[in-house]
């Protein structure tokens, strides 16, 4: 047994001791213990220790025993710097690879958890809320409107990802995983044209960055303008006479589209030359001017791209692509400011405009003309009206959107289509 030396509580273990007290021989204490603890040694080892002798003599067989199973146990569990068994590694290797893929695994399951609940719907309650936010006039119309573009929304990549690629030819994939679900994407655009709410606020209404928001509206523009633009909302002649309200067949049966320009303020530029392209003295501010078409029945059938504040509305006319479109015998309607004539009655067209004063005072001919012109002319302003409730207009346009303006501009002017029609009871300004 080991020998101790006793000063106070502490014990020290000479040099050349060997441990023989464990916790499986209950210390060492008692001799039915020491038996018990040499029996269990004999049988650890394999063999029998000393068996032809008494117990008492036995002790320093047992002791000798001891040690082996002390060796053998600081063998057994202490073998770091051996050689690994065969196939351990491979195994290992396995594991690990395991444990990863149920790290991802339990990643997109939380991402997908993170993203489960609808903002759309927390939001959007009753229809005077859908009105508010979307300007769409009831859930149901959102809702058709939806299940009509979410086939082709699930491929849409982000803008960020395209313009990375952009210079390549490798064919783009859809983006990853998303912060938010498809439809709050969508609802997320909304709200920023719609509703005009700006980006911080849409960041903590949907809990992500900044960024995020500018990516998701940048993005659902340029798609819902490629999607909406290729929508053929130029109406033929005989649909044009199919939808064309009473009050135009009385008064100009061969009207196809009316047509009138408008004005959406912007931020000042730095550069005097661009003040002066961008500046309008009609509005006395630096503007986007452009120019919208509906037929009799109040839909909107052309959109132009916005041109800087200074161009005439001739020029602006001419350059939109209108006149691409018309064909003989067509009329166009607008106001004393559209100074076509010369350019509609080279493709046989004519230009229905109120009547100039030539004399003193109307004649009562003009004056009737001029009455019902300005009745019919009413559709075209509240058409405009419906694309300036996009509250996205009712704020300076900043020049960090002058790439995205043109798009924002068409999906507005589109998206009116599916408000409703317009009819004639009452006025209200657009301006």
């Amino acid at each position: 047994m080991a020998n101790f030396t006793n000063r106070g509580r502490i014990k020290r273990l000479k040099i050349g001791s060997v441990p023989s007290r464990f916790q499986w021989n209950n210390w060492g204490e008692g001799t039915p213990r020491r038996e018990s603890a040499y029996k269990r040694a004999s049988t650890r080892l394999g063999h029998d220790i000393c068996p032809a002798l008494p117990l008492e003599q036995s002790l320093p067989c047992e002791e000798e025993a001891m040690e082996e199973v002390a060796a053998s146990v600081v063998m057994t569990e202490h073998d770091y710097g051996s050689a690994p068994k065969p196939g351990a590694l491979d195994a290992a290797a396995a594991r690990i690879q395991q444990l990863e893929d149920e790290v991802k695994e339990l990643t997109t399951e939380l991402s997908q958890l993170k993203v489960s609940q609808v903002l759309f719907h927390r939001f959007c309650v009753s229809d005077k809320d859908i009105l508010f936010y979307t300007r769409f006039t009831s859930r149901d119309v959102f809702c058709y409107f939806w299940e009509a573009i979410q086939p082709s929304a699930s491929m849409v990549v982000y803008w960020s990802k395209a313009q990375k690629k952009g210079q390549t030819f490798e064919p783009l994939s859809p983006s990853p995983t998303r912060r938010l679900q498809l439809v709050d994407e969508f609802f997320l655009f909304c709200c920023r044209v719609a509703a005009g709410l700006q980006e911080k606020v849409l960041a903590d209404m949907f809990q992500v960055s900044v960024s995020t928001v500018s990516r998701v509206v940048i993005t659902w523009a340029n798609y819902l303008y490629l999607l909406l633009g290729s929508l053929p909302i130029w109406m033929s002649k005989q649909q044009v006479k199919n939808t064309m309200p009473s009050k135009f067949v009385q008064y100009s049966p061969d009207v196809r589209v009316i047509i009138d320009c408008t004005e959406v303020r912007c931020q000042n530029p730095s550069s005097l030359t661009l003040q002066s392209e961008v500046f309008s003295s009609y509005k006395n501010t630096t503007t986007f001017k452009g120019l919208i078409g509906i037929a009799p029945c109040g839909a909107v059938t052309f959109v132009s791209s916005l041109f800087t504040g200074s161009i005439s509305d001739r020029e602006l006319t001419e350059r939109s692509g209108l006149l691409d479109l018309l064909e003989p015998g067509d009329g166009c309607m607008a106001d004393k400011g559209f100074t076509i004539e010369k350019l509609l009655a080279d493709l046989g067209a004519t230009l229905i405009i109120p009547p100039f004063k030539m004399t003193a005072q109307f004649t009562k001919e003009d004056a009737l003309k001029t009455q019902a012109i300005a009745r019919l002319r009413i559709l075209v302003e509240r058409a405009i009206r419906r694309v300036k409730e996009y509250r996205i207009w009712q704020h300076t346009v900043p020049l960090t959107l002058s790439g995205t303006v043109n798009q924002l501009w068409t999906v507005c002017c589109v998206m009116t289509n599916f408000q409703g029609p317009l009819d004639l009871k009452g006025y209200i300004p657009v301006e």
